[in-house]
C-alpha cells in the first residue's frame, strides 16, 4: 500500500492497469443517469436470455439445472438486483433503459445453463443486500466484493478479481497521489461500499500522524459521486477500479485514477443464506470458464485480466479467496 503507481488514461493506462490487476475501457458509453430501471435478456436463441458480442450463446445445462431447488426453478425468472452505476460491470446504456455490462451478461449466461430467465433491477447499492435476506432480490450482480461480514449474512459465489481505486481532476495529480494524500480532503464514495471502510482507516492513520481527518463525503451511487468530483464539490472519488478507470478513460484527460490498488481481490454475486442457488449458480460459473464463455464475456468488455480459474462459495469462508 506504501507503494504509488500512478494509473493514467489512454493506452498507458491500459497497460499499467494490465501489470497490476485487469485492464478496462469498452466502447459503449455509459449513462451517469438512471433512476429504478428494469431490463431483462429477452428471448433468443432458444435460450431464456440473449447476450451480444460473443460467438457462441449458453444453452441449458440438464445436470446443473437439476441442482436449483425446485422453489427457485419453479419461478422461471429470478429479479436480479445492481447498482448500474459502475461502467463496464453494469451501467445503463443511452436508451436510458437497458441495463448491460459485465457482470450482466455473465449473469445471463448463467441463467442460460440454469434454465433461468433473469431480470435487473437497478437500485441503490445499500439496498441490495437487504433486498436479498428480505426475499426482494433472488440474485445480486454488482460489483460486491466477498467479505466475512457479508458471508455470514448471504451466499457469495466469486466471479472475477477487481479491486478500489481512487479517481481525481488531473489539475490536482500534483498533490493527490493515492489515499494517504486525502488528510484534510473531501473523499467520495457510494453508501454502503468496502471503500467507506478504507477511508475510515485512512481517516485513523491521518489522527495518529497529527493531520486532519478525511472528510468522507457519502453519494447513493458511483455515478454521483462522480458528478460531484466533475463539479468540484469533492477532491476525490474512491470508486471500483474498472469504474474508475473507465471513467477517467472517458473523461478525455480531466480525470485520472490513481495510486495503488487497493482492496485487490475478488468480486462476488451473492443470494440468500442457504437457499440451496449458490452451488449450481458456482458450478454454472465453473462451466462457463471451462468452455470458454467466460472468457469471451471478460474479452468483450476488456476486463480479461480480472479472470479466475476456479469459482468457489463463500471464499473467504471457506478460505478459498485465491
Amino acid at each position: 500500500m506504501n507503494t504509488t503507481k500512478r494509473i493514467r488514461t489512454g493506452a498507458a493506462s491500459a497497460l499499467s492497469l494490465a501489470c497490476i490487476l485487469l485492464v478496462s475501457g469498452c466502447a459503449v458509453d455509459a449513462s451517469d443517469g438512471g433512476g429504478p430501471v428494469a431490463t431483462d435478456g429477452g428471448e433468443g436463441g432458444g435460450t431464456p436470455n440473449s447476450i451480444s458480442g460473443i460467438t457462441t450463446i449458453p444453452e441449458l445445462d440438464e445436470e446443473l439445472a437439476a441442482l436449483v431447488p425446485e422453489a427457485i426453478a419453479a419461478k422461471g425468472t429470478l429479479t436480479v438486483g445492481t447498482d448500474a452505476t459502475m461502467p463496464p460491470k453494469e451501467f445503463v446504456a443511452d436508451d436510458g433503459t437497458t441495463v448491460q455490462g459485465l457482470d450482466v451478461d455473465l449473469t445471463y449466461a448463467i441463467g442460460n445453463v440454469l434454465g433461468l430467465k433473469m431480470t435487473f433491477v437497478n437500485t441503490k447499492f445499500d439496498s441490495l443486500l437487504p433486498g436479498v435476506q428480505n426475499g426482494r432480490y433472488d440474485f445480486v450482480a454488482s460489483s460486491a466484493a466477498p467479505t466475512a461480514e457479508r458471508e455470514a449474512q448471504v451466499d457469495m459465489v466469486s466471479v472475477t478479481r477487481s479491486g478500489e481505486s481512487l479517481l481525481i481532476r488531473a489539475e490536482d495529480e500534483d498533490r493527490i497521489t493515492g489515499l494517504e494524500d486525502t488528510c484534510g480532503l473531501k473523499v467520495g464514495a457510494p453508501q454502503g461500499s468496502l471503500q467507506l471502510e478504507d477511508i475510515a482507516i485512512q481517516t485513523e492513520q491521518c489522527e495518529a500522524d497529527g493531520e486532519p481527518a478525511v472528510d468522507a463525503q457519502v453519494f447513493p451511487d458511483a455515478a454521483a459521486a462522480n458528478q460531484a468530483l466533475v463539479s468540484g464539490r469533492i477532491d476525490a472519488s474512491f470508486l471500483d477500479l474498472p469504474g474508475a478507470v473507465y471513467r477517467a478513460d472517458a473523461s478525455e484527460g480531466t480525470l485520472l485514477a490513481v495510486g495503488p490498488v487497493y482492496r485487490a481481490g475478488l468480486e462476488a454475486y451473492f443470494m440468500q443464506q442457504g437457499n440451496g442457488l449458490a452451488d449450481p449458480v458456482s458450478q454454472a460459473v465453473n462451466l462457463l470458464i471451462e468452455n470458454g464463455t467466460y472468457a469471451e464475456i471478460l474479452k468483450k468488455w476488456s476486463l480479461e485480466s480480472g479472470k479466475l480459474e476456479v469459482s468457489y462459495v463463500n471464499p473467504i469462508t471457506t478460505g478459498r479467496d485465491q
